[in-house]
Parts: structure tokens; C-alpha cells; sequence
């Protein structure tokens, strides 16, 4: 008998609400984020440096049913793009377009909710006001929440951030890391470094202050996906495991290797190196990795699913990858 046909779940992409954007058209002088147009396009301003698009694919879900059924997607987690997640506004600023969000990516489930399940934001500036964001969220029926590695500098591993992870743990959302700098500092603001390398070493500190810190261990129930790839964290994985062994600081962190608690991570597929998403899938599993594809924005491959058919995984290991892993991460299943 044949075996019923996987979904294929993309868990990392964009969307920005016509009502984020409307949102941003009265307000976005607050959020130093202005619209402009240019060469006839509309484009958002970020802190007068980051330039974002605007256009039907990235505000509006209908207008991605197309190339999603072209590519073999059946469902997107849907998120913000990240630079409106805001960690350096204020916190009542950061409630007020997270509520926003939250709600058009609820209706955008509520209409079509075979192709898209949403993933909140929350005013992470402020932890509790982010940790009852969350609850809200979750009635409101999102599934996961996205936020960044860090806050203006202070590590998620910080003490003030435990009423968020609790809340996290206890409602069973799934937390996906994705950074964003508007405006990188020295070397990295050459070469578009902060995106292509800043943000990487930013995903694999906040991972390994994760473990270190002893979130993970607190929250066995965890589960953080690392957006492109896991970022630097899987090459310095061994090194942490060594600093468990040899430095008394790390021994006394946490309880066992930091390793041991990859059961509690995901790596998306944005690697854009063959070798190194098979290396992701030998080392660590097939259970550990989900489709990303950072659509419609230009930083991401161009046929994630294909992507991964071309692996040559085992048929087990190809339909956990292209959606098994995140229906249960999304509590599809």
C-alpha cells in the first residue's frame, strides 16, 4: 500500500500584513521606518540604511499560492520580516505592531489555513509584556513565535528573559531565531558582511548562550529552530563540547555536553552549500532539519524542495526534512 503524500512545510518566510504596512504608513516615524518609492517600486526605510520591498508577494497570501504550488510547497509558517520585530524601540512600540502582526497573520490563517500558520512576534524588551503577547497569541491560533539572537546587546539566557521561555515551554510554541541588523558597525558594514556573516555569528552565539546559559536544561520542552542553516553553530559545536571538558566555568553551566541538547534545536535548509545541508542531515540527523526559504525575499534559495530531493536521502529521512519535522513542531500532527 502506498504511503500518503508528505506535506511539505516551508518554516522559514516572510510576510508583511496590509495591515503592518498601513500600520507603518501612519506610524512609521516612531519606528524610524519610513515608504518611500524609488525607480517606480515601494520600499520600506529602516533607520534610513535597510532597504525592504514592497510588493504583492510579500503583503499579500494569495498572491504566493502560485509559486508555492510551483515549488511543491503545500503550507508556509508564515512570520514578520524581521526588522519588524524592533528590539530597539520601546516597549509599548514594540506591543503595539506586534498586536498588529499577530492579528492580519491570524486572519490570513483563518482564511487559508490549509496553506498558512502563522508565527508570532512579541515585545521581547520586555519580557513579561512578551510572555503574555505570547499567550495571546497562542488563543488567537498562531503556532510559534519569532524573535531575535539578542536584545540591543543582553543574551537570551539573561535572567530577565525566563518569564518569556517559561511561557514559550508551557504553550508549546516553537521559537525560531532570525537576525537583523539595520545598520552593521565596522568590518561588517562592508560587503554586505552583516548579513552574509554577522547575522551567522550572531545565531550560533545566541544558540550557544542558550545551552550554556541553561535554558534548554531549564526547558526540556524547548524547541528553537536556528534560521539559515544554524548559522556558525555548527562549527563551533565540538568546540563547546571541548570547553565542557577542559573549562570549569562550562562544566559548571550546565549538567552534560552541549551536544546533547541539539534534540532540542532545528537547522533550516538556507545554507546554500549542498555538502554542507547533507552534513547538517549526517550529523546531527534528519530529525533536526526543516525546509527554510526566506520567500519572497532574494536571500533564499530559489527551489528549497528541490533542494533537498537532490540529497538523496533515504525516503524516511527526505519526507521528516520536506515536512514531518514541522508539522510536529507546529503541532500539525
Amino acid at each position: 500500500m502506498e504511503s500518503p503524500a508528505v506535506r511539505v512545510i516551508d518554516m522559514h518566510n516572510h510576510i508583511v500584513a496590509p495591515e503592518v504596512v498601513a500600520f507603518l504608513e501612519r506610524e512609521g516615524h516612531r519606528y524610524d521606518t519610513r515608504i518611500i518609492e524609488r525607480d517606480g517600486k515601494r520600499l520600506f526605510l529602516i533607520r534610513e540604511t535597510a532597504l525592504r520591498p514592497i510588493h504583492d508577494k510579500i503583503t499579500k497570501a494569495e498572491a504566493r499560492l502560485g509559486d508555492m504550488t510551483a515549488e511543491g510547497i503545500d503550507i508556509q509558517a508564515v512570520s514578520c520580516v524581521p526588522f519588524l520585530m524592533y528590539p530597539e524601540v520601546t516597549p509599548e512600540l514594540g506591543l503595539a505592531i506586534a498586536q498588529v502582526n499577530n492579528d492580519a497573520l491570524a486572519a490570513i490563517h483563518a482564511r487559508l489555513p490549509q496553506h498558512f500558520v502563522p508565527l508570532a512576534a512579541v515585545p521581547l524588551q520586555d519580557p513579561p509584556a512578551a510572555a503574555k503577547e505570547l499567550e495571546r497569541a497562542a488563543q488567537l491560533g498562531l503556532r510559534g513565535v519569532e524573535i531575535p539572537p539578542n536584545l540591543q546587546g543582553q543574551g537570551l539566557d539573561e535572567p530577565q528573559f525566563e518569564v518569556f521561555w517559561a511561557a514559550a515551554e508551557a504553550l508549546r510554541m516553537v521559537v525560531c531565531l532570525h537576525p537583523f541588523e539595520a545598520v552593521p558597525h565596522g568590518m561588517l558594514a562592508r560587503y554586505g558582511l552583516g548579513n552574509l556573516v554577522g547575522n551567522l555569528y550572531d545565531t550560533g552565539l545566541a544558540a550557544a548562550l542558550l545551552i550554556y546559559g541553561g535554558v534548554l536544561e531549564r526547558h526540556p520542552n524547548l524547541h528553537v529552530v536556528l534560521y539559515h542553516a544554524g548559522g556558525a553553530f555548527p562549527s563551533v559545536v565540538g568546540r563547546l563540547d571541548m570547553g565542557h571538558t577542559l573549562l570549569p566555568e562550562c562544566k559548571s553551566a550546565i549538567p552534560r555536553p552541549p551536544s546533547s541538547y541539539i534534540e532540542q534545536l532545528s537547522f533550516d535548509t538556507i545554507s546554500f552549500n549542498r555538502h554542507m545541508l547533507r552534513y547538517l542531515v549526517d550529523t546531527y540527523g534528519a530529525e533536526q532539519v526543516v525546509i527554510g526559504s526566506d520567500y519572497p525575499l532574494p536571500a533564499g534559495p530559489a527551489h528549497p524542495v528541490a533542494e533537498v530531493k537532490a540529497l538523496g536521502l533515504s525516503p524516511a529521512a527526505e519526507a521528516a526534512v520536506l515536512g514531518e519535522n514541522a508539522s510536529r513542531l507546529l503541532r500539525l500532527t
